[in-house]
């Protein structure tokens, strides 16, 4: 048996290279860093970007790519040109928004400079695409997922420079591009290492020496307080579940925003356990609450402008003696009973009483709960987006907001009304999945969650994000192993809440 050590020791190498490292601001050409340029095709013409760039020094570059037959199809190409050095990479085709185009030309510098025995960068803004969202992935683009190896031989960039007048924003970036590496370092590793206890470990360790207030809940504090629905998820593992809340003050106190997240750290499926193909994955079943703890890491060295409570449930799925049956009824938080139908759907039975009792503790202005909640809504949305599910279309509207100016793609699902009541039970108050003939699985599962917040006065939002939080096919984000999908709106939603 692999026993760990301090969680610290499988810190990524990127992650602690960037907190390091000083980033630069910069102007005009770097005389020792490569310059990146990025190069689409306009009526099959390559058109080179870079704010460095005039005209003349364009044209002599277009000649040198001319002489060497180089096309944007090759991706990218390393050119020494008045004695500066310059790296052009291919712009995405696809037709997506800014953000997240900048931030697929960063990722492939980075992969375009993996071998070069020089990795030093300057970025600039290049047209439309601006440097900070180029800056983040190109970041990003260094985590190599390598920390559980036992040797690691990534070099690291031993200079980055931006061109950018607003340093402030350049370390809130480098700051959201660090939380980035914790999050998607939480979701590749092992489920014998990010364990429900581990959480509780690493969220001390974070926090311990910051002026959040952290409150941690094992199992006997949970039943105290009558979280059966939560703890039903637990009862066939020996870990202990924990609720982990953390609250940073706000510029503003008179406003809450909290951040809920599923952190089921491995979901074997309980008694209606999962087929064999593909389970190793079910590790990255903790992805919300990855994102809420990467939120959390990011607002105590940003404060928010408003205040921010991130609250995660952290348990195993397994089987054992003492395991939920189908059929079971358990009682909520909140006092409302659950027939649990199906033990696989346990993600919404964490988050009913974590919402129930954020929402009652915290009385915050707005809450958004996010969730590898279901495999359906790949169906609809495959690995591009994510789907989101409101209260109301004010919500709605503010999160399509922040989603677009983050670069987070996600759809609004309906509540269609003729499905509201297939969240009732005939035996409890709820059911915890509708009948087969139903379908609509996202939308059920934003129903169901609806429940736990729909009485107090708080705006509140459902992010199901199966289909992306790993394995993401949206431009501007690893096509492997966890993405860090939602911290970015996470952390949007609470910056531009109190605007």
């Amino acid at each position: 048996m692999l026993v760990y050590s301090s969680w610290k020791d499988y810190l990524p190498k990127s992650f602690l290279w960037l907190s390091q490292i000083k980033i630069e601001q910069a102007k005009g050409l770097s005389d020792t860093s490569w310059n990146l340029i990025a190069v689409r095709t306009e009526n099959e013409q390559l058109v080179l970007s870079s704010g460095g760039l005039d005209a003349a020094l364009k044209t002599r570059l277009l000649n040198e790519i001319d002489t060497q037959s180089w096309t944007a199809g090759e991706k990218s190409l390393r050119l020494n040109v008045d004695g500066k050095k310059f790296l052009l990479v291919a712009q995405s085709s696809v037709k997506t928004g800014a953000v997240q185009l900048g931030r697929q030309l960063g990722l492939d510098a980075a992969g375009a400079l993996s071998k070069a025995k020089l990795k030093d960068l300057h970025i600039s803004d290049c047209d439309q695409l601006l440097a900070l969202d180029i800056f983040e992935g190109f970041v990003l683009g260094f985590e190599d997922g390598t920390a559980f190896k036992s040797k690691n031989t990534t070099e690291f960039p031993q200079r980055v420079s931006v061109q950018t007048q607003d340093k402030d924003a350049l370390n809130k970036r480098s700051q959201l591009a660090q939380s980035l590496l914790l999050v998607k370092w939480l979701q590749d590793a092992p489920a014998n290492f990010i364990t429900p206890e581990q959480f509780a470990h690493i969220s001390q360790d974070l926090f311990k020496s910051t002026a959040a207030e952290l409150l941690i809940l094992g199992r006997k504090e949970m039943q105290a307080l009558g979280m059966g629905s939560f703890l039903s998820v637990a009862q066939g593992a020996d870990s202990d579940p924990k609720l982990i809340a953390i609250k940073i003050k706000g510029q503003d106190t008179s406003k809450t925003v909290a951040l809920v997240g599923k952190g089921v750290t491995f979901d074997a499926g309980g008694i209606n356990i999962k087929a064999s193909a593909g389970l190793e994955e079910m590790k990255y079943d903790m992805s919300g609450a990855a994102a809420v703890l990467g939120a959390a890491h990011y607002f105590t060295a940003v404060k928010p402008p408003v205040n921010v409570v991130c609250a995660l449930g952290a348990v195993e799925n397994l089987l054992g003696p003492d395991a939920t049956k189908p059929g079971d009824v358990v009682k909520a938080y909140n006092g409302k009973t659950i027939e649990i139908l199906n033990t696989d759907a346990e993600g919404r039975l964490v988050l009913a009483d974590v919402l129930s009792y954020v929402v009652e503790k915290f009385d915050p202005d707005l809450v958004i709960d996010i969730a590898t909640l279901t495999g359906a809504v790949i169906f609809g949305l495959g690995h591009a987006g994510a789907g989101m599910m409101t209260k109301d279309q004010k919500t709605a509207d503010f999160l399509k907001h922040v989603a677009t100016r983050v670069g987070e793609p996600m759809w609004h699902l309906p509540f269609w009304p003729e499905l509201e009541s297939e969240v009732s039970s005939q035996l409890a108050d709820y059911k915890n999945i509708a009948k087969a003939s139903v379908k609509a699985g996202p939308i059920m599962g934003g129903l169901f969650l609806r429940e736990f917040v729909k009485d107090h006065r708080c705006e509140w939002a459902h992010l199901d994000v199966a289909g992306t939080a790993w394995s993401c096919a949206a431009t501007g984000y690893h096509t492997n192993g966890g993405s860090g999908f939602g911290l970015r709106a996470l952390i949007g939603a609470a910056e531009l809440y109190h605007s």
